[in-house]
């Protein structure tokens, strides 16, 4: 059998059993497997068995596989897991054709061994590569920026092409926001970049970026997964079809019968065209697509959204009946321009902007128009708070949200001027400390809540604003409701606040 015979001609390997299954070893032991079978080679590692790896695993050769003995769906399947202690991120990489990974456990291992910025997906497969599965695989936790990435060849003449993506359990996927240093934590499910490809049965729980990523892979079949938010971090996307690969044709694409599930939050179900995530490209995206009978429930801001595309699309009997309603009840969209603001309050679940789609299409009857320009769905957040509460200590620089609630923001300007602004932006009370010509870059603009209980700001070092409380302020708050900014003493008696000024001691 190819198996045992690829698996038995490594005699130094110590991991080897007399069943033909690995029980202990890393990244070296493999690969060194697929290098000596060559085409054709399994390795095979044994149930219930954990290996950690501090770099890549590489396929060799066409038609090679790596998966667990005995092709168990459960918990018993092998795992392979990042170890603490390195800069790996990628952990089985390939571009020939017919390669599998099946039946087998990928932990990037993130909550131990760190995030890495520039890292790769846990699978990267793709490139050249023809007729590529990956089946009953487990892929979590990844380091980089994405579960699993099937990647374009970055040739037309030998694009990537026939890559089976189903019946895998995909998640959890990074978490939302930013580090200290500004970088994003956020990744994908599954990322694909590949044509005529099939991305089928697989349940993705928890991704923060897109739970399914198309890039272009015109004539691809997205159907049957389920797409489930984390409980904890905010998702992104469910399924994105935005990105420009191919020169932006998903000539074929069909999305359907997919099940999509928001927990905490998706900002969008499912996002077409150009203009829907944070791009607003010039050029539009091009079909003809199609998006079919897909089901969506729970904390979704907006199942469909359609700005920039071309060329034909066709959405019809999509449900979102059971998303949850109204919007407000797990979403805000304080941060939103206006339009979106619009149809938020509205309630409207399936939206498109008039000016971002042309040429043939049909969009099913619940479809609502927006009445301007609607570029940037990820504006949406989790339900925001009424009042925020800050300790004396704070020392901020200009260009910075003090406090977004429900329905008001309060902003550190780049004029040194704190502006409370309603949810359409409209000022509501001002510091009046601005600085012509602005702060500066670098900003020399500053904002403290000093340790005496003092609020006031600085350009250039001099004072600009103060509310004169120190030895008085213990608390700054800020509210949703007039009057928007005050300063507490010990007792909880307001000292200052935006509308009486400085109170009678």
């Amino acid at each position: 059998m190819k198996v045992q015979s690829s698996l038995l001609s490594v005699v130094a390997l110590p991991a080897l059993s007399a069943a033909a299954c690995l029980k202990s070893g890393d990244q070296n032991t493999i690969n060194q497997l697929f290098q000596k079978g060559g085409r054709g080679t399994v390795v095979q590692i044994c149930q219930d068995t954990t290996i950690q790896i501090t770099d890549v695993i590489k396929f060799s050769a066409d038609d090679q596989e790596i998966s667990t003995k005995g092709y168990p769906m459960g918990s018993s399947r092998a795992t392979i897991q990042i170890a603490p202690g390195n800069t790996a991120s990628t952990m089985i990489t390939g571009r020939y054709n017919d390669i599998r990974i099946k039946n087998i456990q990928l932990d990037g291992n993130r909550p131990n061994a760190g995030i890495q910025h520039n890292g790769g997906a846990n699978i990267e497969i793709g490139g050249e590569g023809k007729g590529q599965i990956v089946q009953y695989t487990a892929s979590r936790n990844p380091r980089g920026w994405s579960c699993l990435h099937v990647i374009g060849s970055g040739n037309a003449d030998a694009p990537c092409a026939n890559a089976t993506i189903r019946d895998n359990d995909i998640g959890p996927c990074g978490q939302s926001g930013v580090d200290e240093n500004g970088n994003g934590r956020w990744a994908d499910g599954v990322s694909l970049d590949c044509t005529s490809s099939l991305v089928q049965n697989n349940t993705i729980d928890g991704p923060t970026d897109g739970g399914i990523v198309v890039f272009g892979s015109p004539h691809s079949l997205i159907d049957s997964n389920t797409i489930i938010s984390s409980e904890e971090y905010l998702g992104f996307g469910a399924i994105n079809l935005v990105d420009g690969e191919y020169n932006g044709s998903y000539a074929g694409v069909v999305v359907s019968n997919n099940v999509i599930k928001g927990r905490l939050i998706f900002n969008l179900g499912i996002g077409i065209g150009a203009n829907v995530w944070s791009f607003n490209d010039p050029f539009p995206l091009q079909g003809c697509a199609y998006v079919l009978n897909n089901s969506f429930s729970g904390s979704v801001a907006f199942p469909i959204a359609v700005n920039g595309w071309t060329d034909g699309l066709t959405i019809a009997d999509n449900d979102a009946s059971g998303v949850t309603t109204p919007k407000s009840d797990f979403s805000d969209a304080t941060s939103c321009g206006k339009p979106i603001q619009d149809l938020f309050n509205a309630n409207a679940n399936f939206v498109y902007d008039p000016q971002g789609i042309s040429g043939p299409h049909f969009l099913q009857p619940e479809f609502v128009a927006s009445d301007g320009n609607i570029t940037n769905f990820l504006c949406t957040s989790t339900t925001l708070p009424s009042q925020l509460t800050m300790k004396p200590g704070v020392d901020l620089q200009s260009n910075t949200a003090l406090a977004k609630l429900k329905g008001v923001t309060t902003w550190f300007q780049g004029d040194n001027n704190i502006v409370v602004y309603d949810a359409n932006g409209k000022p509501l009370w001002a510091s009046g400390s601005t600085i012509d010509g602005g702060c500066g870059s670098p900003s020399e603009c500053e904002l403290q809540f000093d340790e005496s209980g003092n609020l006031t700001t600085y350009y250039q070092g001099k004072v600009r604003f103060s509310t004169n409380t120190g030895g008085l302020g213990k608390l700054l708050q800020f509210k949703n409701t007039s009057p928007w900014v005050e300063i507490q003493g010990a007792d909880g008696a307001v000292v200052w606040d935006t509308v009486n000024g400085l109170a009678k001691q």
